[in-house]
């Protein structure tokens, strides 16, 4: 009778071993799951992401507005802000923090002296030609998709940004989307 109650016993461990095993693994998986969604839950994705046609002015223009993060830096606090005017071939370059605290006020410090990023058609293809107070610069746009572009080798992915922005005519000028 003692042997039975032992080999009940050892058998009530195992069982509890493994649920206990299984239940921590399905833990860990869904902790893996929850971190790789936080890292792209500001990210925009589409099902249906195409190349852009970089010949064409107005549908550069238009796909590279909103915002953009350092695709190398997704978890990075700034984020850069292209809000072109529809028949105005030049935005501002801005590099804005992105924090929740920004989110909640709805106010942001701004750069009094920003990147003038400009898109220009030489050789049949689009460029950008970014003026500062120090050097100015023009390079070829290497890839745009509606959620990623490519410029100088470095890649941006299209960021959720901050919807109150959305609303500012920061640039005193009509905006018609």
């Amino acid at each position: 009778m003692k042997k039975g109650i032992l080999i009940t016993i050892i058998g009530i461990i195992i069982i509890g071993v493994t649920y206990f095993g299984i239940e921590m693994y399905g833990f860990a998986k869904g902790i893996k799951e929850d971190i790789a969604e936080n890292k792209t839950r500001n990210l925009i994705v589409v099902e249906n992401d195409y190349e852009i046609n970089l010949t064409e002015l107005d549908s550069v223009r238009e796909n590279l507005n909103g915002f953009w993060i350092p695709e190398n830096d997704i978890d990075g606090k700034e984020i850069i802000w292209l809000e072109f005017h529809k028949k105005k071939n030049f935005a501002t370059w801005e590099i804005i923090s992105f924090t929740e605290e920004q989110k909640q006020t709805e106010s942001l410090y701004m750069n009094s002296c920003s990147t003038i990023a400009e898109l220009i058609k030489l050789n049949g293809k689009i460029q950008m030609s970014f003026v500062n107070l120090v050097s100015s610069d023009t390079t070829e746009i290497e890839y745009l998709t509606k959620t990623k572009f490519k410029i100088d080798g470095m890649t941006y992915l299209r960021h959720k940004g901050y919807d109150f922005l959305k609303t500012w005519n920061v640039h005193e000028y009509e905006t018609e989307k």
